[in-house]
């Protein structure tokens, strides 16, 4: 692994939602990860440790919903 010395940016694969264009997604100096959709000049930054908690909290809410449905589906059986 190397360390992070100038921004790396990347397109996506796929167009994203209605607004059928691709995310632009970078990563830059300082653990920053930056999205724009493509042809437009605005970027939205967060922190490498910001994504990755937000992305665990919605992981960890998946889960506690998939357990209160199938509990809720057990009840309804009983």
């Amino acid at each position: 692994m190397t360390d992070l010395e100038r921004a790396v940016i990347r397109r996506g694969r796929f167009p994203f939602g209605h607004y059928r264009k691709r995310i632009v997604m970078a990563f830059e100096p300082g653990d920053i990860v930056a999205v724009r959709l493509e042809r437009t000049r605005t970027w939205y930054r967060g922190s490498v440790a910001g994504v990755f908690r937000q992305l665990i909290t919605w992981q960890v809410e998946a889960k506690r919903r998939e357990k209160r449905t199938a509990r809720k589906l057990r009840r309804a059986h009983e």
